[in-house]
């Protein structure tokens, strides 16, 4: 099943589960992580039913050699070539927002010359036609 599909509950209980298999699998007591993490038991009981803190989350990945997991969260954005061909930067840009995006500036073309104008609910000349749905 798709991960975009789980509600933020669904989500915490199968990181909670995958968290107390691997506990499991290395044979470890909920006690002995709790104290090799420096917590009490019922956080790591709670932990393992989706409810904790990042902190504790870090902690016990630690403890379980599994740091790694958070590898994908801890990389770098990439930067995109479309905002790059936009905007000639090549770090991030700050995002602007759906509401502001409607009414934002534009240079546009008209018989040679380049005149400014607002975007009214329209949306600008894509380098790459979106396809219409239906």
């Amino acid at each position: 099943m798709r991960i975009q599909r789980l509600s933020d509950e669904a989500i915490a209980d199968q990181l909670g589960n995958a968290i107390r298999e691997r506990r499991l699998r290395k044979d470890i007591k909920q006690d002995d992580l709790a104290e090799a993490v420096g917590v009490s038991t019922p956080t790591i009981q709670k932990l393992e039913k989706g409810k904790g803190t990042i902190q504790v989350l870090i902690a016990v990945l630690r403890e379980l050699n599994c740091l790694e997991l958070l590898m994908n969260l801890l990389a770098a954005p990439r930067v995109s070539p479309l905002a790059v061909a936009k905007t000639g930067k090549t770090t991030r840009v700050r995002a602007v927002g759906a509401s502001q995006v409607k009414s934002r500036t534009i240079a546009t073309k008209v018989n040679g010359g380049v005149t400014t104008g607002k975007l009214e609910g329209q949306t600008p000349n894509l380098l790459i036609p979106r396809r219409s749905r239906g």
